[in-house]
């Protein structure tokens, strides 16, 4: 699940507490004080494990910063929107930073966007219901291919056989180059969409029946926060930019061997 700001302002705090008391368990001078001292870094470690039960991020002080620039001036930062979210690795033995920032931008969107299009929150006209459907089909595609890398990621982390090593190693190499073809692609088949439903809307063209009710989320059954309240204009348009910027950033591998 994707880190709140909140989350990851107390992830950072946490983490320069750590390594100061790190830094003093290593000087200290008797027994009792290494204890207490740590008695104190479990019990932030355990902290941070709440805040974060998937790791700590490796980009979290990158985070920080394009957070800051983002509410100082938006126009400065490249990728505002996708920028302000931490890189969660997609699996524990997940270390292709690539694969690991486009599983986050996947599982965002998931949690985040993907919710606003169900008939639960925009009640779409027939032809643009059915095109939705048809752009959710990718996605829903998509999903399988990630859990299959990720089962593949993880067994080549467990094999001990060096044949069987090699193996999953060329099996998880061409997963990997396919999985970011694919996420291009469902993310394109959603610009797209994204792009003709606010033309559509902005043209005055009368292809959602409830235009006017704000974006409102059952916590029981979704965790979507970011949109939460917005108007579904506001919400269409955001949902857009996200995926603009994610098309923008994702590389095409090259598939020769």
């Amino acid at each position: 699940m994707p880190l709140s700001q909140e989350q990851i302002y107390e992830l950072s705090k946490l983490q320069k507490m750590l390594r100061n008391l790190e830094k003093i368990e290593k000087n200290a001078k008797n027994d009792l004080q290494k204890e207490r001292v740590a008695f104190d870094i479990e019990r932030y470690r355990k902290r941070m494990q709440e805040v974060s039960p998937e790791g700590v991020p490796d980009n979290l002080e990158q985070t920080i910063r394009n957070v800051k620039a983002r509410a100082e001036d938006p126009s400065k930062v490249k990728h505002k929107i996708i920028s302000q979210y931490p890189v969660m690795k997609i699996s524990p033995n997940s270390n292709d930073s690539e694969i690991n920032q486009i599983g986050t931008l996947i599982n965002i969107m998931d949690l985040e966007y993907i919710p606003i299009l169900g008939d639960a929150h925009i009640k779409f006209d027939y032809s643009h219901a059915t095109e939705r459907d048809t752009v959710l089909k990718y996605m829903e595609n998509l999903r399988r291919n990630m859990k299959i890398l990720v089962e593949t990621v993880e067994e080549y982390a467990a094999a001990d056989k060096q044949e069987f090593r090699e193996q999953l190693s060329r099996m998880k190499n061409k997963q990997s180059r396919i999985f970011i073809a694919e996420s291009f692609e469902t993310m394109t088949k959603f610009q797209e969409f994204l792009k003709a439903v606010n033309a559509d809307i902005h043209e005055g063209v009368n292809v959602i029946m409830n235009m006017e009710e704000p974006l409102k989320f059952n916590p029981r059954f979704e965790k979507a926060t970011v949109l939460e309240g917005r108007s579904i204009m506001e919400g269409l348009r955001e949902f857009q930019e996200f995926v603009d910027e994610t098309c923008d950033l994702i590389k095409l591998p090259s598939f020769r061997k």
